[in-house]
């Protein structure tokens, strides 16, 4: 194949990927009520625990106050449960719009597709990211020490529960979508480790220390300087917990359309 033709079909599959971005971004946008609602969660849990918990004292030496260690789980909850739901409903909406069997018309691939859908959901949850962060540092006083590490929870956590998101929505519908997602997420938020330290279960914390939400709460609870620096098996996980969420999705994807 000559070099002028493959630079010119990669041209033609990045313009694809950022034009579904943009739309993707352009709908979320228009749609008020679904853009305010995802940021809810997290914006009023940092006011709420912002303004009542200020003074009271961590559950653990590491933290300055109660706020402080429970910031960091604030911001990775809120990230999973934006990325879950947000990415979901999305690819429910294109399956009911018939913009997946467009795809497999299109020169995009499904690579290219799921692509699009993971980034514009990164993008989306930067919203509400940067605000939570706005609001717990200029507001109650919370800070970051490692921005680097920051980022990376942001992406690990976003790669992870975008992957649940996609692969949930690959075998329900709009009606038992969030029945299934709550019952994969609500026990990850309890047993994170966001409002009381794992270790006061015992032998069960140091399990539930090892799963995926609890694993980005020790990033960015480190991050923040309001933890114990980051083990390297926390990242390992961090980070295989996000591939292995994509891969399992992007084949779940395939599968499912290849086999309606």
């Amino acid at each position: 194949m000559r070099p002028d033709r493959v630079r010119s079909e990669r041209t033609g599959w990045l313009a694809d990927v950022t034009g579904l971005v943009a739309m993707d971004l352009r709908q979320f946008l228009d749609n008020r009520l679904f853009a305010v609602s995802t940021l809810l969660t997290s914006v009023s849990m940092v006011l709420a625990f912002g303004a009542a918990t200020d003074q009271m004292v961590s559950p653990s030496d590491s933290a300055t106050n109660y706020f402080g260690f429970v910031f960091p789980g604030i911001v990775a909850s809120g990230i999973m449960f934006s990325c879950t739901y947000t990415v979901g409903y999305t690819m429910i909406i294109d399956r009911n719009r018939r913009t997946i069997e467009d795809l497999i018309l299109s020169p995009l691939s499904y690579s290219g597709f799921l692509l699009a859908r993971i980034v514009g959901v990164v993008l989306k949850c930067l919203f509400q990211f940067i605000l939570v962060l706005i609001l717990g540092i200029w507001v109650f006083d919370a800070r970051i020490e490692s921005m680097s590490l920051f980022v990376l929870g942001f992406l690990a956590t976003c790669m992870a529960f975008a992957g649940i998101g996609i692969l949930v929505a690959t075998y329900t519908n709009e009606i038992s979508f969030p029945g299934v997602v709550n019952i994969i997420v609500i026990p990850l938020m309890y047993f994170a480790g966001i409002f009381f330290p794992l270790q006061n279960l015992g032998t069960l914390g140091s399990v539930f220390e090892r799963l995926p939400l609890a694993v980005h709460v020790e990033i960015f609870r480190a991050a923040t300087g309001e933890g114990p620096s980051v083990s390297a098996l926390s990242l390992v996980l961090a980070i295989a917990y996000a591939l292995l969420a994509v891969g399992i999705a992007s084949f779940a994807f395939r599968w499912r359309i290849g086999h309606g």
